[in-house]
């Protein structure tokens, strides 16, 4: 199901708003996205439409947006996954308050994200309270399956407590990091159908 994902900034320096664009250039051009291309709106943009865009988030939100965009999925789940990870991490690395509204995601408790300082208001981490629930990545009829890296079925793996899981054509791996495993899986199942299966 395709979804408008919004998401703010909050409090960060004038001075990081140049890193800030080139990590969203970097994370909109290191893989391929069923939907739009993640991109925000802060005092550096050039183009009308973000400039406009930031000022109306500005007026209904308050001045403390630093930085605000939003991106309409395709129905990938792990699009909209790979952003709120990534949205995470830049909480972490800054040091700030990130918004992430999600207001038709299936689940309640995805709607909405509020992260500081990289961990959720509650104080736990995404992966927590992702580790019940395998993310399923549809490629050409073919499913490839994501655990997080506290899912249940990661959990036996001493070795590897923080590597997200992958399944797909009966084989399981693991990868340190969530677009690392999809570009993986996508190796793959690359193989796989040169190899005919």
């Amino acid at each position: 199901m395709s979804r408008v994902i919004h998401h703010r900034v909050h409090g960060l320096p004038a001075d990081r708003l140049e890193r800030l664009h080139r990590q969203f250039e970097d994370l909109a051009g290191g893989r391929s996205w069923r939907g739009d291309a993640p991109w925000v709106a802060s005092d550096r943009s050039r183009d009308l439409f973000a400039m406009e865009f930031l000022r109306h988030v500005r007026e209904v939100e308050g001045d403390s947006v630093s930085a605000a965009g939003f991106i309409r999925t395709g129905g990938d789940e792990t699009d909209a996954l790979v952003l709120a990870l990534f949205l995470r991490d830049l909480s972490a690395e800054y040091g700030v308050r990130v918004v992430w509204r999600d207001e038709d995601n299936p689940l309640t408790k995805l709607r909405y994200l509020e992260f500081r300082h990289g961990q959720l208001p509650s104080g736990n981490s995404l992966e927590e309270m992702l580790a019940r629930r395998a993310v399923i990545k549809k490629v050409d009829g073919q499913a490839i399956t994501f655990y997080p890296p506290a899912h249940r079925l990661n959990r036996h793996i001493a070795a590897r407590p923080a590597q997200w899981g992958y399944a797909l054509c009966g084989l399981r791996a693991y990868a340190p990091t969530l677009l690392e495993a999809e570009s993986e899986a996508l190796k793959i199942l690359r193989a796989m159908r040169h190899l005919g299966r």
